[in-house]
This record gives C-alpha cells, sequence and structure tokens, in this order.
C-alpha cells in the first residue's frame, strides 16, 4: 500500500459523508418507510414536508411551508403571492398521506408505460421535504374502470389509484388562497345602525 493511499480514502470517504449530509439528511429513515408500509407514498413524512409544487398543462402552483407546530404557515409563491389557508393545506396533505393504490403493476414493460401515459405525463405533484423530493406522475391513460395511473418518482412501479386521487392533481391556487370572510357582517352597518337607534331614542 502507496503512502497516497489512506488520503485517498480519506477525499472518498469524506465525499460520501458530505453527499449523505447533504442529499441523504432530509429523506425519511426506514423506521419511517415501515410505518407507512402499504401506502401509496411511503417515504412521504408529514412533518418533513416544506414546499408542494403541482404541475398540469400550463398551470404551476407553488405553495411553501415556514415555521413548524403552532408556528406554521403555509404561502402561496405560485401563480400569485398569498397567504394560503392552513386547514386546506392540512386536507390535502391528509388526502395524500393516507391514500392507497387499489393495485400494484410491478416491472411494467416501456411499452406499458407508454400506453399508460406515463412517459409523458399529464400532471406531476411534487413534495419538497428539504433538499429530498417525492415527485409523483400522472399518466394520460385511464384504466377502465376509472382512476389513474401513478408512477412515484423513476420508480418501476405503477400504482392504479381512485378518482379521488388523481382528483389531486387538479388543486388551484383560488382553493389554497385564504378566502374574505364573505357571510361577515360589515362593521361600518353596524355602527351606523347603533348611531340610528340612539338618535331614534327620545
Amino acid at each position: 500500500m502507496s503512502a497516497r493511499t489512506p488520503i485517498i480514502l480519506l477525499i472518498v470517504a469524506a465525499t460520501l459523508l458530505a453527499y449523505v449530509l447533504l442529499f441523504e439528511r432530509d429523506r425519511p429513515g426506514r423506521a419511517e418507510i415501515d410505518l407507512r408500509s402499504g401506502l401509496l407514498l411511503e417515504s412521504l413524512v408529514r412533518e418533513r414536508i416544506t414546499g408542494i409544487r403541482i404541475a398540469g398543462g400550463d398551470e404551476r402552483l407553488v405553495l411553501a411551508r415556514e415555521g413548524e407546530g403552532f408556528d406554521e404557515t403555509w404561502t402561496l409563491e405560485e401563480p400569485k403571492q398569498a397567504p394560503a389557508d392552513l386547514r386546506v393545506v392540512d386536507d390535502y396533505l391528509r388526502n395524500w398521506e393516507y391514500a392507497v393504490p387499489i393495485r400494484t403493476l410491478h416491472s411494467p414493460s416501456a411499452e406499458d408505460l407508454h400506453n399508460f401515459g406515463l412517459d409523458t405525463p399529464k400532471a406531476e405533484v411534487t413534495f419538497e421535504m428539504g433538499r429530498a423530493k417525492v415527485r409523483v406522475s400522472l399518466g394520460s391513460g385511464s384504466p377502465v374502470h376509472g382512476g389513474g395511473y401513478l408512477r412515484i418518482d423513476d420508480g418501476q412501479q405503477v400504482a392504479v389509484v381512485s378518482d379521488d386521487v388523481v382528483a389531486l392533481f387538479d388543486s388551484t391556487a383560488d382553493e389554497f388562497e385564504i378566502k374574505d370572510d364573505a357571510g361577515a357582517p360589515d362593521l361600518q352597518q353596524l355602527v351606523d345602525a347603533e348611531k340610528d337607534a340612539s338618535v331614534a331614542v327620545p
């Protein structure tokens, strides 16, 4: 063994460590994945999600999270800048978090992927967990009994899912944006009414 060998091994080890720290630290551990076994998105951990990207056709929607727990907030960043409704985001994430495949197709051929429309997906949802990402692609093909074909990242499996899961790809910015209190009373009208009532009293 030459004198340079330990130095080379040290450099290789440092490079691998840097890769793990940069790109793997935000991914869920084996225990977290095992707890979600059988669900559609086994590697999706709600508490780790920092952003959501929804893309379909010409539409692009980006949501970003700040803070944690009671301090957690979500913001629409595309197609417009606006605060997002935390309850709506929670419902959206919960629908993904507990979604289950109707069936899973293992090792489909290139022809199968083409027939399912997954070689040119019609929509994608990407969940960002720090530097880690989970990308879900929706094929343009339709199963015989409805629903859709999904592929997670570039995995070899294809999941057949229900119409409820397919509908999650159609979410719009208006659904996430905080709505005005349309049903709330006009405070100025209440003040004016009180003034009129006081004037009317003899």
